[in-house]
């Protein structure tokens, strides 16, 4: 395998939080619900889209790259691939779908109230990610935003075909938040644009770096700003269950 490969999969590996099954099962209340999604509208979903354009603004002539993630953007900015809407948007409905309002997601004009509200660590998170996305080489700002925030756990048995995502109404009705907190399955839209096309993006992410020299200064540099993704995203989600009030079991 790709030596640069392996260690963006031994990275991926380890995209676990110790909240996650919290997060997933039943047992929150609304006020820890809130406290989770307004950290994740504010830290990287509302803005999403724009830190594409960053790095994709940087990206040399190579079609393959551009188009790529071209189309990415496309899709969370205007939802249009996947005959939906924009993605910030289709968050927005989920959370009305769970009983919350869009004051509660709301900011002022240059986006500073919701996210003067973050525990210190998702600020810093998100300001790395705005700063990094725009930063050279283009190849680590590509790898960051595709593999890394794109990417999750499950990436090493994607790629290998062990791990097949829902799709359709199977990813609606077996998402969580229909499951354990009755979010209406017509207010999960963004569920089913992630279904129908997260796949050829995880794809696309990766083929990416037959663009990337497999070893040497670029490639050093791909792989600790991912691994340095992951020792912030912890960081960032430690600080959210902490203010959520969960409690990390003993090993």
């Amino acid at each position: 395998m790709n030596p640069l490969a392996e260690r963006l999969l031994a990275t991926m590996d380890r995209k676990h939080h110790w909240a996650y099954p919290s997060l997933t099962g039943p047992g929150l209340d609304r006020g820890q619900l809130l406290v989770h999604f307004r950290h994740e509208y504010a830290t990287y979903v509302r803005d999403f889209p724009v830190l594409l354009a960053r790095a994709l603004g940087q990206v040399p002539p190579i079609e393959a790259v551009r188009v790529s993630l071209a189309e990415n953007l496309y899709e969370e900015q205007t939802g249009r691939l996947s005959g939906t809407a924009p993605h910030p948007e289709l968050f927005l409905r989920m959370m009305e779908g769970l009983g919350f309002s869009r004051r509660d997601f709301a900011s002022d004009d240059e986006g500073a109230g919701l996210v003067a509200g973050l525990v210190p660590e998702a600020r810093e998170y998100r300001d790395w990610l705005r700063l990094r996305s725009a930063g050279e080489p283009w190849q680590a700002a590509v790898a960051l935003l595709t593999i890394f925030v794109e990417g999750s756990v499950n990436e090493r048995a994607e790629l290998a075909g062990t791990f097949v995502r829902a799709h359709g109404p199977e990813a609606v009705l077996r998402h969580p938040l229909v499951v354990h907190y009755g979010c209406p399955p017509e207010a999960m839209e963004l569920t089913r644009a992630h279904a129908a096309v997260e796949g050829a993006h995880r794809g696309d992410a990766w083929r990416f770096l037959e663009h990337v020299p497999e070893s040497g200064p670029v490639a050093e540099i791909v792989a600790s700003t991912c691994e340095e993704g992951l020792t912030r995203w912890l960081a960032y989600r430690d600080a959210v269950a902490r203010q959520m009030g969960l409690v990390r079991k003993a090993a």
